[in-house]
């Protein structure tokens, strides 16, 4: 599949913009009806992940918080389920200890079959 963009002196119209975003998820077998919209969720969402405040996302992406809270962002507080999963409150840490287990092969061997035995 091949989407042509405009020629760069001419806007390019919603119709052409949602009819190629429309096209590229299709053909990923992505279904949305949020074509010209279907980043805006994720983006919001990866720059919380990166400890960016709800007011800086919403002013960023120029939303209401009607919008941001109902559309792009989840309802679950971010701090609060980081921190039920052994995360820090604070800062931008993203290392937990326990990934640094090491479980015993015959566990592996339980949970992967591939795994020689």
């Amino acid at each position: 599949m091949k989407i042509k963009p405009p020629h760069q002196a001419q806007e390019w119209s919603y119709f052409s913009h949602r009819e190629s975003i429309g096209k590229a998820s299709s053909s990923l077998g992505i279904r949305s009806n949020k074509n010209t919209h279907i980043n805006c969720g994720s983006s919001a969402r990866m720059a919380g992940n990166m400890c960016a405040n709800v007011d800086q996302i919403r002013r960023q992406g120029r939303w209401n918080n009607t919008t941001i809270n109902g559309a792009y962002l989840t309802n679950l507080p971010r701090e609060l389920v980081g921190s039920m999963a052994g995360f820090p409150t604070y800062g931008r840490f993203f290392y937990l200890t326990r990934a640094a287990l090491h479980p015993p092969t015959s566990l592996c061997k339980k949970l992967f079959l591939a795994i020689g035995g």
